[in-house]
C-alpha cells in the first residue's frame, strides 16, 4: 500500500493522532512492527500490586516524539466468551497471567481424591438406604463384609444380583482377588475424582477471567451488511496484550491509547500508545480509563469504582438516597381518560367509497380482509397509513388522513424514556421496576448498587439497549464492572431484575398485550380544539414462556431467563390465552382470580398513557406547539410479568409490534383494531366487544 493511498483509507482515524506520527504509524503498520520492547518493560509490584509499564529507553519518550503498535490478546462478545474461554486453554493460561489470577484448590475435592488414592471403594449413592436383609444376603453370598455388601447394593440401585455380580466378577475370587478389585476400582475412582477436581478449577479459573475481563476490555465499533442487504454496527470488545494491558489508569494520563483498524493485508485491529507528555526513563505510562463523554466528576468515580472498589462509597450512596427521597416526593396526577368514543359511530353506507389503505406493514397487508377497505400504492392516495418503520414527515399529512404514529413516542418506546417519564409523574410505583439511564444516571445507579452490598441485598440487574427488541444484547449481571462497562457499546439502561416472579408449571413467562391509543379532535375538522386520548387494551393477549425451570443462577442460560423464543432455534410454546388462565387459576389456586389480576394489569397500562398524553413533549405526547390536521393512533406490544404476589410490573412498550401471532390465535385481530380505528369499515360495536376500553 502506498503511503498516500494509508492516509485517504485512514483519514478519520489518523485525525486525532499527531501527523508527524502518520509516517512512522504507516511503517509500522506495514512491517508489522512491534517494537515497544526496546522502549518499554514491564514491572511487577513496582509501584503497583501488579503489572505496570515503563521507560527503560535511555533519556526517556518525548511527547509525540514516538508511536507504539498493540497486539490484541483476545477480541470476543460478551455472549460467547465463556464458550471461548471453554474451548480454548492456552488462551486461559495467558489471560490469567496477564490478570494476575490464582485459583485455590478446593479442599473438599482435594479430600475425595486422596480417598480415592487410598484403594477405599466409595458409595456413588451414600444416602441411598438399603434394607438390611438385602445387605445380610449379600455379604453372604458375596464372601463380603455387610459394609462392603452396603456400597455394592447403593452403587446398583438395589439391585442385588447386579450387587452381586460386581462382587464376583474377578476369575480367582479369593481375598487377593478381592483386593485387586478394589484397588482396580479404587483407581478409576480416583482418576474421575482428579477429572472432577480439574474440571472445577478449569470452570473457576473461566468464571474468575470472565469477572476480571472487564477491567481490561476495551472496545470498537464495526459495520456489518445483514441478510437483508442492511448496514448495522456491531460492537467488539478485545483485550491487549501483555504491554497494553499492563498500563495504569491516571486522570492526567501521559499516554493515549486507542484502537486502530488497519486496512492493509486485509483488516486487523491493533492499538496504537504514542506519548502526549515527556516520560523520563522509569516512568510508568498511564492513560485515562474513563471514556471521553464522561465529564462530570462525580460520574467518573462512578465509572472508576469497578477499578478501586475500595475507594470511599459514601458520595455515591448519597446521590442515590437524595435520589430515591426526591421519587417519593413526587404527587400523582389525576388520570384524563373517558371511555366515551368520540365521532366514532358513523357505518358504513352503500355506494360510500372504501376506506383507503397504505402499508408498509406486511402483517397488515397480509391479514386485512374488511370489504370496506382497499390496499393502495401511494401515501397520497390513501386515507389511513400504516407504517413499520418510524415515520418523519407529519408536515405532508393532509385534513382527513389518518396514521398510525404519533410525533414524540419515542417517550414511551424507548426504555430510558419510558423510565423517566414514569418516574417524573408518579415516583416509584410497585407496577414499574426501578431503572437507571446509564448514559445520565450512572452515579445513582452505582449509589444504589453499592447501597445495596452494603445492606447485603442481592444485586440482580438486566442491562438493554435504549431502543432494541427481540431481546437482543440484553443480559442478566450480579456484578457492577460489566454493568459500568457495557454502557460504552452503546446507550443502555440497568434494570432491576425481577427475583421472585410468579412461575407457569415451574417456569418463568411474560404476557404481551396489545394496547389502541388513538387520538381525535374534540370538534370534528377542527384542528384548534386539541385532541381526546382514547386508549383500549385488546382482551386477547399471548403468553410468551421460558423453556426451562426458572432459578436464580446460570443467569447466561438464555432459556432459562428469557422468554422470546420465536426469533431464534428454540422450541415455542404455543399457549391460548384462555387456556392459560384456566391453568394459571388452577396451579395458583391461592393467589388471586384472574380477573383481579387483569384490573390490575389494566390500571398499570392506562398509568402510563395517562402520563404520557398530559406531560408536554418531550417528556411525554402532550402540548403540541401547533394544531394538525391529521389525526393518528398507535398500537404498542405492552409487556408484562407478575411477581410472586401477581403484583403485574410493565417491562417495556414496544413501537409497532410484530402481530403475527395475535392474526393466527384471532382472525378478526387486524379487522377490529381498523374498525375502531375508523369505524365506517366494519361493525363497531362487534369490534369493541374485543377489547377493554380504559
Amino acid at each position: 500500500m502506498e503511503y498516500k493511498q494509508f492516509l485517504q483509507i485512514h483519514q478519520y482515524q489518523l485525525a486525532s493522532i499527531p501527523e508527524n506520527l502518520w509516517e512512522p504509524l504507516f511503517q509500522k503498520l506495514g512491517q508489522d512492527l512491534f517494537d515497544a520492547g526496546e522502549y518499554l518493560e514491564l514491572h511487577y509490584g513496582d509501584p503497583l500490586d501488579k503489572y505496570s509499564l515503563h521507560v527503560k529507553k535511555e533519556g526517556g519518550l518525548k511527547k509525540h516524539g514516538d508511536i507504539f503498535l498493540v497486539d490484541h490478546a483476545w477480541t470476543t462478545k460478551p455472549e460467547t466468551s465463556r464458550a471461548q474461554l471453554l474451548d480454548n486453554p492456552q488462551l486461559v493460561e495467558r489471560l490469567t497471567s496477564m490478570m494476575d489470577i490464582s485459583v485455590e484448590e478446593d479442599e473438599e475435592v482435594e479430600e475425595e481424591v486422596a480417598e480415592a488414592a487410598d484403594g477405599e471403594v466409595t458409595s456413588n449413592y451414600p444416602d441411598m438406604e438399603v434394607d438390611q436383609d438385602m445387605i445380610e444376603l449379600v455379604g453372604s453370598q458375596g464372601n463380603v463384609t455387610e459394609h462392603r455388601a452396603k456400597i455394592a447394593l447403593q452403587n446398583e440401585k438395589g439391585d442385588v444380583i447386579a450387587a452381586l455380580m460386581s462382587l464376583t466378577l474377578h476369575p480367582d475370587h479369593d481375598a487377593q482377588g478381592l483386593k485387586n478389585l478394589e484397588e482396580a476400582i479404587g483407581g478409576q475412582v480416583k482418576r474421575d475424582k482428579e477429572a472432577k477436581a480439574a474440571e472445577k478449577k478449569k470452570q473457576d479459573t473461566v468464571n474468575k477471567i470472565m469477572s476480571e475481563m472487564w477491567k481490561f476490555s476495551q472496545t470498537y465499533e464495526y459495520a456489518v451488511v445483514d441478510p437483508s442487504g442492511q448496514t448495522k454496527k456491531e460492537s467488539a470488545w478485545y483485550i491487549m496484550d501483555e504491554v497494553g494491558s499492563s498500563m495504569a489508569h491516571s486522570d492526567t494520563p501521559n499516554c493515549v491509547c486507542a484502537p486502530f483498524i488497519y486496512v492493509g493485508r486485509g483488516t486487523v485491529s491493533y492499538s496504537i500508545i504514542y506519548p502526549i507528555e515527556d516520560i523520563p526513563k522509569g516512568g510508568a505510562l498511564t492513560r485515562d480509563f474513563v471514556p471521553a463523554d464522561i465529564k462530570d466528576p462525580l460520574t467518573r468515580k462512578a465509572y472508576l469504582q469497578i477499578y478501586n472498589d475500595e475507594q470511599d462509597a459514601a458520595e455515591l450512596i448519597a446521590v442515590y438516597e437524595s435520589d430515591k427521597l426526591e421519587d417519593n416526593d413526587v404527587t400523582p396526577f389525576d388520570q384524563p381518560f373517558t371511555k366515551s368514543l368520540i365521532n366514532t359511530r358513523t357505518q358504513h353506507k352503500a355506494g360510500d367509497r372504501k376506506l383507503r389503505l397504505y402499508t408498509t406493514t406486511e402483517w397488515v397487508a397480509t391479514n386485512c380482509k374488511l370489504e370496506n377497505v382497499e390496499l393502495v400504492d401511494s401515501e397520497d392516495q390513501a386515507d389511513l397509513l400504516w407504517f413499520s418503520q418510524d415515520f418523519k414527515e407529519f408536515d405532508k399529512l393532509t385534513k382527513g388522513q389518518k396514521i398510525n404514529q404519533f410525533e414524540n413516542e419515542s417517550c414511551i418506546t424507548f426504555k430510558q424514556n419510558l423510565a423517566a417519564l414514569v418516574k417524573a409523574s408518579y415516583g416509584t410505583v410497585p407496577w414499574s421496576s426501578t431503572t437507571y439511564n446509564l448514559t445520565t444516571e450512572l452515579a445513582p445507579f452505582v449509589g444504589h448498587y453499592l447501597w445495596n452490598k452494603e445492606h447485603e441485598h442481592r444485586n440482580l440487574w438486566i442491562c438493554k439497549p435504549w431502543n432494541m427488541a427481540r431481546g437482543l444484547q440484553i443480559t442478566i449481571q450480579e456484578e457492577l464492572a460489566p454493568l459500568v462497562r457495557l454502557r460504552d457499546t452503546g446507550p443502555k439502561i440497568a434494570q432491576e431484575y425481577i427475583q421472585t416472579p410468579v412461575l407457569y408449571e415451574g417456569r418463568k413467562f411474560d404476557l404481551r398485550y396489545i394496547v389502541l391509543l388513538k387520538a381525535t379532535h374534540k370538534v370534528e375538522g377542527d384542528p384548534s380544539q386539541g385532541y381526546e386520548f382514547q386508549v383500549m387494551v385488546y382482551k386477547m393477549f399471548w403468553i410468551r414462556l421460558a423453556n426451562q425451570p426458572f432459578e436464580l443462577e446460570d443467569f447466561d442460560n438464555y432459556e432459562k431467563h428469557f422468554t422470546v423464543m420465536n426469533y431464534g432455534n428454540y422450541n415455542l410454546t404455543q399457549l391460548l390465552y384462555t387456556k392459560f388462565i384456566e391453568n394459571f387459576e388452577k396451579e395458583h389456586a391461592d393467589k388471586k382470580k384472574w380477573a383481579e389480576i387483569q384490573e390490575d394489569i389494566n390500571e398499570a397500562i392506562k398509568s402510563i398513557f395517562a402520563a404520557a398524553v398530559v406531560k408536554p413533549q418531550p417528556l411525554g405526547l402532550g402540548a403540541q406547539e401547533k394544531a394538525h390536521p391529521y389525526e393518528a393512533f398507535s398500537i404498542y406490544g405492552i409487556d408484562v410479568m407478575l411477581k410472586d404476589d401477581c403484583q403485574p410490573v410493565v417491562v417495556e412498550v414496544n413501537f409497532s409490534p410484530d402481530c403475527t401471532r395475535a392474526c393466527k390465535y384471532d382472525p378478526e385481530f387486524l379487522n377490529n383494531i381498523l374498525t375502531v380505528v375508523e369505524p365506517r369499515v366494519g361493525n363497531l360495536d362487534k369490534a369493541l366487544d374485543a377489547f377493554n376500553v380504559l
